[in-house]
């Protein structure tokens, strides 16, 4: 039983050492400097370089250099930075789902103006018109939100290299 219990304290112990280590990742600050977001290192990201894009899995290879699949990357020649995280991806779909039933209903009721002819038509490009607008907009931003995830500029935010640990940020 003591063999059990050593055996179950030695791995709880381990796993909390663990889980407590420091974590490098990509800070950014926003220029204004109100603003804060860390990115932890093995996060889905891509960097656009000069023009040209590096998609893959954010690792830090020194204060000055980050590593995407196997391009290395100076801090300071990153543009901009497309981030993939959870609440990202949620927001996508919050957008996304909603503004495609908004979108759909707009246009099916605004087809349904048409058919009609009367004085309706009128009434309904008036009204369903903005609606389906605000409903194409959201679908395409959640489009966006899902497969690219949030941008960060290198005009609104400064990238530095931090190591933090995982519990403060």
């Amino acid at each position: 039983m003591k063999q059990i219990y050593l055996a179950i304290t030695l791995f709880l112990f381990t796993s909390v050492a663990a889980i407590g280590q420091d974590k490098s990742g990509l800070e950014l600050m926003s220029h204004k400097g109100n603003q804060f977001k860390y990115i932890s290192e093995g996060s889905k990201v891509s960097v656009y370089k000069y023009g040209k894009k590096y998609k893959g899995n954010l690792k830090v290879l020194s204060d000055k250099a980050i590593l995407i699949n196997s391009d290395t990357i100076l801090v300071s020649q990153i543009q901009q930075l497309c981030v993939q995280t959870p609440s990202s991806q949620l927001g996508g779909l919050g957008l996304a789902v909603p503004g495609a039933f908004i979108s759909g209903g707009g246009l099916a009721l605004l087809g349904a103006g048409i058919i009609q002819a009367e004085g309706f038509l009128i009434l309904m490009g008036i009204v369903m018109s903005p609606i389906t607008a605000i409903g194409i907009f959201g679908t395409i931003k959640g489009v966006q939100l899902l497969s690219r995830g949030k941008k960060f500029s290198s005009s609104r935010w400064k990238y530095t290299i931090a190591v933090v640990p995982p519990a403060v940020k």
